[in-house]
């Protein structure tokens, strides 16, 4: 579970990319950053996917948004309650 992940550590790891894909990931300035918070927000959104396929398969019903919110501020608010 990524809530019980330590965090503080660090990795260093090399990846190709498209030509394309590292121009833009460069444009945002701090690579690493802007590739840390992607990928967190990718974690998050896998973790809560596999969560709602345990509460369907319980039977449990839920929604995922308030009306009128952005998928950003679902994954946002998700992730405040996560306590990331």
């Amino acid at each position: 579970m990524i809530a019980s992940m330590m965090r503080g550590m660090t990795v260093n790891m090399t990846m190709s990319l498209p030509d394309d894909v590292a121009a833009f990931v460069k444009a945002k300035g701090n690579a690493s950053a802007y590739t840390t918070r992607i990928l967190r927000r990718q974690m998050l959104a896998e973790e809560l996917e596999r969560s709602a396929q345990l509460r369907a398969e319980a039977g449990i019903v839920t929604t995922v948004a308030e009306p009128g919110e952005s998928e950003e501020e679902t994954l946002q608010r998700w992730a405040r309650m996560a306590g990331r």
